[in-house]
């Protein structure tokens, strides 16, 4: 990518984060998530370069929010979508063999899953594999701000953190959002801290 003409190099990298960040990801970096990127410890200096970037008018920063941050002129990435319609050769039994024969069906995926209500979001991280959710696959989430308990939904923390996990309602008004993995231990919320951005509705991998 081209350096901006007359940045400074440091606002610079700050700038190209934020680019790929939001392409490849579709949303913008936390503080903490720059500050980690780009090897820098002190918040007010990314605060610093941020203000910068956004009296050059390159940048939209709300100051007193974690992801509040817009890059003027620039549209997320928005990865190829898989096939909507896939060959449906024949059907198999997961027991005893039996003869496959070739059908001649098809399976179209947007009437499994609206193109218009659902997303991706590859998962990263080892949180859900007892859920057989593992690293590198593609949660269908459907777009959605309620959930019913046990569902697997992507919460929006209030400190700008996005997690997956599957949902519980507590006592008192919290919420416990609990991984698929033993040896994780669950987070727990409080009520008004946590915004549910979509359910998850299918997995898809690559074997």
């Amino acid at each position: 990518m081209k350096n901006t003409v007359d940045l400074p190099q440091r606002q610079q990298e700050v700038l190209d984060f934020l680019r790929r960040s939001l392409r490849e990801r579709g949303y913008v970096p936390s503080i903490r998530e720059l500050g980690e990127a780009l090897g820098l410890r002190s918040t007010s200096t990314i605060h610093y370069h941020l203000t910068g970037l956004a009296d050059r008018g390159l940048i939209r920063w709300d100051k007193g929010k974690n992801r509040a941050i817009q890059l003027i002129g620039e549209e997320p990435f928005a990865p190829p979508p898989p096939p909507t319609v896939l060959p449906l050769a024949g059907r198999i039994v997961a027991g005893a063999p039996i003869e496959a024969i070739e059908g001649v069906d098809e399976v179209d995926l947007a009437t499994l899953w609206p193109a218009d209500r659902v997303y991706l979001l590859e998962v990263k991280g080892q949180s859900m594999i007892e859920d057989h959710i593992a690293p590198g696959d593609w949660v269908v989430v459907r777009k959605q701000s309620t959930a019913h308990d046990g569902d697997t939904v992507v919460a929006l923390l209030d400190d700008g953190e996005a997690t997956l996990k599957r949902l519980y309602r507590e006592k008192g008004g919290r919420y416990r959002l609990q991984p698929a993995n033993s040896e994780m231990s669950p987070i727990y919320v409080e009520a008004g801290r946590l915004a549910i951005q979509g359910k998850v509705v299918g997995v898809i991998r690559r074997v």
